[in-house]
C-alpha cells in the first residue's frame, strides 16, 4: 500500500469511528439533570428543576407527565393529577400519561376514573404490567376479589419475581375463599423477601382457616418481631 493509500486508509478508519460515535450519540443522547434526578428518586429536586422548566415551556406534555410522577411518588396526588390532565390535554395520545393518571385515580380511590385511564394507556398500545396491578388494585377496593386476582396473576406471570404480585395476587385468593392458593402465595411473597410484617399476619390467617394452628402461631410470632403490635394479643391469648 502507497503513502497516499495508507494515508487514505487511517482518514477512512477515522471518518468511520467518528460517524458510529455520532450515530451512538444521536441514538443515546446523555441524559439532563431532570432526568437523572427522577432516576435517582429524587423527586422534590426533580420538581423544582421541572418548575423551572416549565414556567419557560408551560405546554411541554413530557415535562408535565414527568412532574406529575414526582408529585405521584411524593404522594402530592392532586398536583399530580393537575399535572397529568395537562400533559393529556398537550397530548391526547400520550400513554404514560393516562398510565400515571391512572395510580394517582386508585390512590385516591377513584376506581372508575382509574379503570378508565388504563383502557385509554391499553388502546394506546401501552402493555406494561403496572397497568394489571393497578387495575387489580381498584377491583380489590372495590370488593371484586375474582376480578383483581385476574390482574394479578397476569402480573405474576409478567414478573415472577416481584414480591407484591405474590402477595396482592394472596390477598385477593383470600378474598374469593382460597385459602390454599392464599397461603402459597405468600410464601412465594416471603421467598422473594418481601419485607415487613403484614405478610406474616396474612399468612397467619389463611394458615388459621385451613387449621393449621402451629404454622400460624409461627407466622404471627414472626409478625410480632416485625413491629405487628397488634398481633401480640393474639399470640398471648391463642398461642404457646
Amino acid at each position: 500500500m502507497t503513502a497516499r493509500g495508507a494515508r487514505a486508509a487511517v482518514l477512512l478508519g477515522a471518518l468511520v469511528a467518528m460517524s458510529v460515535r455520532t450515530a451512538a450519540s444521536k441514538a443515546s443522547p446523555q441524559p439532563s439533570p431532570i432526568d437523572r434526578a427522577l432516576a435517582a428518586g429524587q423527586w422534590r429536586e426533580a420538581v423544582r428543576m421541572l418548575d423551572s422548566a416549565l414556567a419557560n415551556i408551560p405546554r411541554d406534555a413530557a415535562r408535565l407527565q414527568q412532574r406529575g410522577r414526582a408529585h405521584r411518588e411524593l404522594e402530592e396526588f392532586e398536583q399530580a393529577l393537575a399535572d397529568y390532565t395537562q400533559a393529556i390535554s398537550e397530548d391526547r395520545r400520550f400513554a404514560a400519561a393516562y398510565a400515571g393518571r391512572a395510580i394517582v385515580h386508585q390512590r385516591l380511590g377513584n376506581a372508575k376514573a382509574s379503570f378508565a385511564d388504563i383502557d385509554s394507556a391499553r388502546a394506546l398500545g401501552m402493555k406494561d404490567p403496572q397497568l394489571d396491578l393497578v387495575e387489580g388494585m381498584g377491583h380489590m377496593m372495590s370488593n371484586d376479589g375474582a376480578k383483581a386476582w385476574e390482574h394479578f396473576d397476569a402480573y405474576v406471570r409478567a414478573l415472577p419475581d416481584a414480591a407484591q404480585g405474590w402477595l396482592l395476587r394472596g390477598r385477593a385468593a383470600g378474598m374469593t375463599g382460597r385459602g390454599a392458593d392464599a397461603e402459597r402465595d405468600f410464601t412465594a411473597a416471603i421467598q422473594r423477601r418481601m419485607t415487613g410484617p403484614e405478610v406474616y399476619t396474612l399468612r397467619a390467617i389463611a394458615r388459621a382457616a385451613l387449621g393449621n394452628t402451629a404454622g400460624a402461631c409461627a407466622d404471627l410470632a414472626e409478625a410480632v418481631k416485625l413491629g405487628d403490635k397488634s398481633a401480640a394479643a393474639t399470640v398471648t391469648k391463642n398461642c404457646r
